[in-house]
């Protein structure tokens, strides 16, 4: 099973891939593959040739969702998007693409808000979470990867989170988790520096 993620690059998109790997003893780790940016027409020609893919979707690439040849996740009761419920067990094999946000998939694995992408601490955090999550990038270092890379595999990561079972719908988009807060707070978001009054 591929576990892949698309978002945004100005023009392009970006994908990311991870894939299982399996250790004599648990838990599992992943290994991330990225993909240079590029059309929606190349990102789902490359994602009908993996086969047996889980995708999740990323706000502004409604292209690649709409382009493929699979059904999208939605929740069976007709929930309009708002509330929180759990992933049914399975529904990647019913519908293996679905939308997602890599923002609230950080806010999901932290429990709480991170600071924006721009600010090199949230940068840290994300980075952080994913090497925390087992994930090993075979192609370079996450740290030395962009931002939307970090984003592409965020949404991989909430795929392989929504193939096994443990994924919630949240406000009209699959997080990782099913336990979530129904707001994630803002509290200690950035920590206190001092800054001197202009005067």
């Amino acid at each position: 099973m591929h576990y892949c993620g698309v978002v945004p690059m100005q023009t392009t998109l970006q994908l990311a891939l991870l894939e299982e790997v399996r250790d004599p003893e648990p838990p599992v780790r992943l290994t991330a593959l990225f993909y240079e940016p590029g059309s929606a027409e190349a990102v789902i020609a490359e994602l009908g040739r993996l086969r047996e893919v889980v995708v999740g979707v990323g706000p502004g690439a409604e292209a690649v969702a709409e382009g493929l040849a699979l059904p999208i996740f939605q929740p069976d009761d007709g929930d309009d998007g708002d509330g929180l419920q759990p992933v049914p067990d399975g529904a990647y094999q019913q519908a293996p693409v679905f939308h997602t946000d890599p923002d609230r998939v950080f806010w999901a694995l932290q429990g709480r808000r991170l600071p924006a992408k721009r600010h090199p601490y949230g940068m840290q955090l994300r980075i952080a979470e994913l090497i925390g999550d087992r994930i090993s990038d075979e192609g370079g270092d996450l740290w030395h990867r962009r931002i939307e890379e970090i984003d592409a595999l965020a949404c991989a990561l909430c795929a392989h989170r929504f193939a096994v079972g443990h994924a919630s719908w949240m406000d009209g988009a699959v997080l990782p988790g099913t336990s979530l807060p129904q707001e994630f707070s803002t509290r200690g978001v950035l920590p206190a520096v001092e800054r001197l009054s202009l005067s």
